[in-house]
């Protein structure tokens, strides 16, 4: 499990960053941010399941088709540091 530091938009990555009430943002080991609008963030900073910027431009995921852009192919497993905001289950 990799440790990531909470950042911002402009710090170097890879890090976590904060939103008023809504699921934190990652910012990669690349410098892309993206969201983890599917991931599980636990009151305790750890997401599940593995966070992984796919170097494809799309992904299904329980029947449904998601596009991005292609990411650097970083695959781990993440805990938030210092992460005081809550719970947030993954998206359907």
């Amino acid at each position: 499990m990799e440790l990531i530091p909470k950042g911002a938009y402009d710090s170097p990555g890879p890090c976590w960053i904060p939103r008023e009430g809504a699921k934190p943002l990652i910012k990669c080991k690349c410098g892309k941010i993206t969201g983890i609008g599917l991931h599980h963030v636990h009151a305790d900073g750890t997401v599940t399941a593995s966070f992984f910027h796919s170097q494809a431009s799309s992904f299904v995921h329980e029947g449904k088709t998601y596009t991005h852009e292609p990411g650097c192919g970083w695959h781990v497993w993440l805990k938030l540091s210092d992460y005081t905001l809550g719970d947030f289950p993954g998206e359907p």
